[in-house]
C-alpha cells in the first residue's frame, strides 16, 4: 500500500477548503496513493480554539450527511480510500470529534471517535464535544489492517495496544497541533516510539498556518515499524507526505524486537484500573503499593 498523509491550511471557508483538499487527493493518486489520510476537522476551521461559541454546534453532522457524501464521490472519481475527520452529532444530540473511513468505492466503512478529549489554552475541546464511547475499531483495506487515533489519543498507549491486539499494522493519527502547544516539542518523538514499540506504521496528517490564536505546527509525516521517518513535510504549507508500505517490514521489525511477543497481559490488570476514573481516589501503602478508596 502506498499512503499519503495530507497537511492542509483550512479557513472559515468550507468551500475553500473543499476544494483544497480536492486538489490534495488528486494530486496523491496521480502519485499512485491507495490511501490518503486528512488532519483533524477536514474540511472545517479549528473552531475548538474558540471558547464557548454556540454557533459552531451548527457546523456538525449527523450520519449519512453531505460531508460524508462529499468524500465517498470523492474517492469513487479518485479510485482512492479516504481517512478523513468531521464534526459529528449522534441522534442524542450528542457531539463527537469523529474519523471516517471511506473506501475506494465510495462506501463508507466505518467510524472511530476521538476517546479522549483535551482541555487547555487553544483546544476548548470540552465544550464541543465529548468522549466517544464505542470501541476501538480495526478496519481492512486492501489487505491491511488499519486503526485510527485521533490527536490527543496518540498520548495513550493504550490506544495503540487497543487496536494492536486486534492486528492493526497501519495507525493514521489526524492531527490539530500547534507549534505552541506543549506537546510539539514530542510531536515527532511520540510518533517514532508508538512506530517502534508497536511493530506498526503510523501516519500523521497535520493542520498548517495561522488560526489565531493557534498558529499550526504542520511537520506531517509517516514513521515505519523501526521508529524511522520516511516521509515527511515542513512547517509551511499544504503538503503530501507520500510513502510506500511494507507487510515484510513489519516482520522483520517484530522479529527484530519482539514486544508484542513477550507481553504479559495477565500481569496489566491494574493499568485498566486507574484512580483517576469513575470517581475513585487512590491512596498508597507504606510499601509502594496502592489502594483504591
Amino acid at each position: 500500500m502506498k499512503i499519503a498523509a495530507l497537511q492542509t491550511e483550512n479557513s472559515e471557508d468550507i468551500s475553500k477548503n473543499k476544494a483544497g483538499v480536492r486538489d490534495l487527493v488528486a494530486q496523491a493518486a496521480k502519485q499512485g496513493a491507495d490511501l490518503v489520510v486528512l488532519p483533524e476537522m477536514s474540511i472545517l476551521e479549528f473552531f475548538p480554539r474558540l471558547p464557548h461559541r454556540y454557533e459552531f454546534f451548527d457546523l456538525a453532522e449527523s450520519v449519512p450527511g453531505p460531508t460524508l457524501e462529499w468524500f465517498q464521490q470523492l474517492a469513487r472519481e479518485h479510485d482512492i480510500h479516504i481517512v478523513y475527520n468531521h464534526y459529528e452529532k449522534s441522534r442524542e444530540h450528542v457531539f463527537f470529534d469523529t474519523a471516517f473511513v471511506v473506501d475506494r468505492a465510495g462506501k463508507f466503512v466505518g467510524r472511530q471517535r476521538m476517546m479522549h478529549i483535551a482541555e487547555e489554552p487553544g483546544y476548548n475541546e470540552k465544550f464541543y464535544y465529548a468522549a466517544g464511547w464505542d470501541q476501538y475499531n480495526v478496519f481492512d483495506l486492501d489487505g491491511w489492517r488499519l486503526g485510527v487515533a485521533t490527536c490527543y489519543d496518540r498520548h495513550f498507549p493504550e490506544v495503540f495496544r487497543s487496536l494492536i491486539v486486534q492486528g492493526a499494522e497501519l495507525v493514521v493519527v489526524p492531527t490539530a497541533v500547534a507549534a505552541s502547544e506543549p506537546f510539539a516539542d514530542i510531536f515527532e518523538l511520540e510518533a517514532r516510539a508508538a512506530g517502534v514499540t508497536h511493530g506498526i506504521y503510523i501516519a500523521l496528517a497535520n493542520r498548517v498556518g495561522n488560526e489565531p490564536p493557534l498558529q499550526f505546527l504542520g511537520n506531517s509525516m509517516v514513521v515505519d515499524p523501526f521508529g524511522e521517518i520516511i516521509s515527511s513535510l515542513g512547517d509551511k504549507g499544504d503538503g503530501i507526505a507520500l510513502a510506500e508500505l511494507s507487510k515484510e517490514r513489519i516482520t522483520k521489525a517484530r522479529t527484530m524486537f519482539p514486544f508484542l511477543r513477550d507481553r504479559r497481559p495477565e500481569t496489566y490488570a491494574r493499568v485498566a484500573m486507574s484512580p483517576y476514573s469513575q470517581g475513585r481516589q487512590c491512596s498508597h501503602t507504606p510499601d509502594g503499593s496502592s489502594r483504591d478508596n
